[in-house]
């Protein structure tokens, strides 16, 4: 539906709890989505139309349909 602008999170060391910016520095320099005021894009929202409610189990096989 939308790009998807990247959360902080990731910049956040799981083992310290200490942020570091290093991550999106790096990626704001080739990441930046002019439709999101220039926030970094790593991945496109999206609406699901089929199989809602379903649980997904690990090993499972899925499959999807892109249309843009």
């Amino acid at each position: 539906m939308k790009p998807c602008g990247r959360c902080p999170i990731p910049n956040i060391d799981p083992t310290t709890a200490i942020p570091s910016p290093a991550v999106n520095d790096t990626l704001q320099t080739y990441r930046q989505d002019p439709r999101l005021n220039g926030a970094i894009t790593f991945g496109m929202n999206a609406i699901v139309i089929e199989g809602d409610g379903q649980m997904l189990k690990v090993g499972q096989l899925v499959s999807a349909d892109w249309r843009f």
